[in-house]
């Protein structure tokens, strides 16, 4: 009996009512030892790998599973999905071809933990190398590979793990440029070498509708949907801020923004009417490193709503400086804003003022200042995919086609506001200090 049909008989157990598609038929089924899976946002890969983690260790008694994701949240949505399906199946027995496959037994079970009744175990993991080197694991998920920092010290820790118990190993992502372990698999994959490779298409996947995929084609520009839906490997030409740049900045932690008591600065970008505002703050730690604390975007909000949401978080925030976007449709919410709140700066962003923002929030990454929560995925893409373009005899910046550099101008303009205060309090201190 092929290891799909196991699958789909304890989905049908559950009563989920989840029929299994093509695509995760063929991969469940791929006993390769290596796998790479290329696939488009939101087809359902974390689910599967989930299912076919818990699937085999039905199967095969006091066998390791490990699922390794690229950050605590991830890791617990992904642990999430499998509980679910657990919770689902307590008591269940399933029999077929003379074989019994029993789920009545959870031995013990935690937030990141699960251990069967027949001795298996299923642990889902953060991107942490020396956390996944104490395990000896039969089955390796590695999800959204090409959003981890240390690829090297990711690599050795994961194949070190399957040494001696002909492990396997699954790599699941959607293309995050042509650099790192991922990258490097599917290369190898197309060469038909080592790996086996699967492409997953959303076009595939038919609980995307036609209706999804137009309703996400307008939210994204065409670089952004080339490499979130279209499986396009996108190259470091020309972009503002080359990916190992931005996962140099990447960190795993929860931001608590009303928490800190560290001096917050507040970048905010306008959207047009009734399209999306960006709030951006960040907070000056004692290390003078700048870390993102909060990211809020307001849609299809009306300027009165996004002023009471935007006056409020100031309130609650109490930002030593906001820095807010003053250029067409932002004049008439930077002037209501600044009769309300004393530490609004407005800024006119021409194209000379857009690079000079894009050089500080550049010159922050690379000397390692800035710091960005792996959460933040939005921000991220936007950022991988923000371009220095040539226009004529200028160089201009942008996403290209249709612009949605919101995150990304939002967050320049925090970190413009916490470099030019900062510049400003030395300066002062310096004068105090020689008068």
């Amino acid at each position: 009996m092929k290891t799909s049909e196991i699958s789909q008989l304890l989905l049908d157990a559950a009563g989920l009512g989840i029929r299994l598609y093509s695509w995760q038929r063929r991969l469940i089924d791929d006993c390769s030892r290596f796998r790479v899976v290329l696939k488009s946002r939101a087809v359902g890969g974390s689910f599967t790998i989930a299912l076919e983690a818990l699937t085999q260790s039905l199967l095969h008694d006091n066998s390791t599973a490990l699922v390794v994701s690229y950050s605590l949240r991830q890791s617990v949505e992904v642990f999430r999905k499998m509980r679910s399906l657990v919770s689902s199946l307590r008591r269940v027995r399933i029999s077929e071809g003379g074989a019994v496959y029993v789920l009545d037994t959870v031995v013990r079970e935690s937030g990141s933990y699960l251990e069967l009744g027949n001795g298996s175990r299923v642990v889902s993991l953060p991107n942490n190398p020396d956390a996944i080197r104490g395990y000896r694991a039969d089955f390796v998920y590695v999800d959204e590979a090409g959003m981890f920092r240390d690829d090297s010290g990711l690599k050795a820790a994961v194949m070190l793990t399957t040494a001696a118990r002909n492990g396997r190993v699954t790599l699941v992502s959607t293309p995050k440029g042509k650099r790192g372990w991922f990258y490097e698999a599917y290369k190898d994959a197309m060469e038909k070498r080592t790996w086996s490779l699967h492409r997953i298409h959303y076009s595939m996947a038919p609980h995307i509708s036609r209706e999804d995929v137009e309703a996400l084609r307008k939210t994204l520009n065409p670089l952004e949907w080339a490499q979130e839906m279209e499986l396009e490997f996108l190259d470091e030409e020309n972009a503002a801020f080359p990916y190992e740049v931005i996962l140099s900045c990447v960190s795993d932690y929860t931001p608590k923004p009303h928490e800190t008591d560290n001096p917050v600065y507040v970048g905010i970008d306008f959207g047009r009417y009734r399209d999306a505002t960006v709030i951006t703050a960040v907070e000056r730690t004692g290390e003078e490193k700048l870390r993102i604390i909060l990211t809020r975007e307001l849609r299809n909000q009306d300027f009165n709503t996004q002023l009471a949401t935007i006056l409020d978080l100031i309130n609650s925030l109490n930002p030593a400086a906001v820095y807010v976007d003053k250029t067409g449709l932002g004049i008439p919410l930077y002037e209501m804003l600044s009769r309300k709140a004393g530490q609004i700066i407005g800024v006119t962003i021409t194209a000379a003022v857009k690079e000079a923002l894009v050089v500080t929030l550049s010159n922050a990454m690379r000397s390692g200042r800035l710091v960005i929560p792996a959460s933040e995925e939005k921000l991220i893409t936007q950022l991988r995919v923000f371009r220095a373009v040539q226009h004529g005899p200028r160089l201009g910046y942008g996403a290209g086609g249709r612009e949605h550099d919101d995150y990304v101008i939002s967050l320049a303009l925090a970190v413009y506001a916490a470099s030019r205060h900062g510049e400003d309090e030395a300066m002062a201190a310096r004068f105090w200090s020689w008068g």
